[in-house]
């Protein structure tokens, strides 16, 4: 009997000791759900916690990245965790400041937000610093110009005395000057594309690339030119897609006139039209089909053009 009482107390130690164990990891065992802020270079990612300090997750060879897509969860590489998208994960925490993640999980709606927010904050911060870039080659382009002419109208000036004989051509050469002065911020159309797109697309159909290379070709013998690239969009749909798909389609030919040899420099800074100027009714199918375009324009500069 006391046999038997004896192994009914190891048992019941046994059971204690397996809770008591089960219960600690399982204590140790967090969950969190943050917004990505920053990427480490290590892989790991900083959170900002409800007190507003900084809390970085670490990711190892055995941390579970999983994407939901309804109620089917999708094993994905953690390449996937960019900065803006809001993750659910569960491990422990090591210390106030770090925590290791051993699941991490967000939902496909999530992601595209991210990368949403990821591509407009990007695509802004290039073109802010090409514009700036631009307007610079530019500003030293245009004193270049202006110093040339200057120099010229101070030879002329010089000159005045020894060439009174030909008096009536220094008055012609001056005028003709004066003209290209004046016109240096007008400009001549010399031709245009305009290129149609799909509803809801970007990319070029391959006729319009053949047509836009021919644009280019044309543009390697005008002096003085430069090319104007507007992007538009069908009033179907809101208009902050509306802006962003116009911005697209004016970048997507912006980079196929560059590849065919218009260099940046020579190229306004394409333009987000959005739904401005729209040529046709958006009632049709049709009208809404000729909306749905980007205009090129090649102009050259009547101030230069003028010999």
């Amino acid at each position: 009997m006391q046999a038997i009482r004896m192994r009914s107390c190891v048992v019941l130690a046994s059971v204690l000791v397996a809770g008591l164990a089960w219960s600690s990891r399982a204590a140790a065992d967090e969950h969190i759900r943050r917004v990505i802020e920053s990427r480490g270079d290590d892989g790991s990612l900083t959170v900002r916690t409800d007190d507003s300090s900084n809390l970085v997750v670490v990711l190892n060879d055995a941390t579970k990245v999983r994407r939901t897509d309804g109620m089917r969860r999708v094993k994905v590489s953690s390449a996937s965790l960019i900065p803006g998208l809001r993750i659910t994960a569960d491990g422990e925490y090591e210390g106030t400041t770090r925590f290791t993640a051993q699941k991490v999980e967000f939902s496909r709606t999530d992601l595209k937000i991210a990368r949403d927010i990821q591509a407009g904050i990007d695509t802004t911060d290039r073109r802010s610093v090409e514009n700036q870039r631009r307007i610079e080659q530019n500003s030293r382009t245009i004193a270049q110009q202006q110093q040339t002419l200057a120099q010229q109208a101070d030879q002329i000036a010089a000159n005045r005395e020894s060439i009174k004989l030909n008096n009536e051509k220094i008055v012609a050469t001056t005028g003709a000057l004066n003209a290209r002065l004046e016109n240096l911020d007008n400009y001549n159309v010399i031709s245009t594309v305009t290129v149609y797109f799909r509803n809801g697309k970007a990319s070029i159909a391959p006729k319009y690339k053949t047509q836009l290379q021919q644009l280019a070709t044309q543009a390697q013998g005008v002096n003085g030119y430069v090319v104007q690239v507007q992007g538009y969009a069908s009033a179907v749909g809101s208009e902050p897609l509306n802006t962003k798909l116009s911005m697209q389609r004016a970048d997507n030919v912006a980079a196929i006139l560059n590849q065919s040899g218009i260099a940046p420099t020579q190229m306004v800074v394409p333009a987000a039209m959005g739904t401005k100027d729209q040529v046709a009714s958006n009632k049709t199918k049709k009208g809404q089909a000729e909306n749905r375009r980007t205009v090129v324009t090649l102009l050259q500069n009547k101030g230069i053009s003028q010999k």
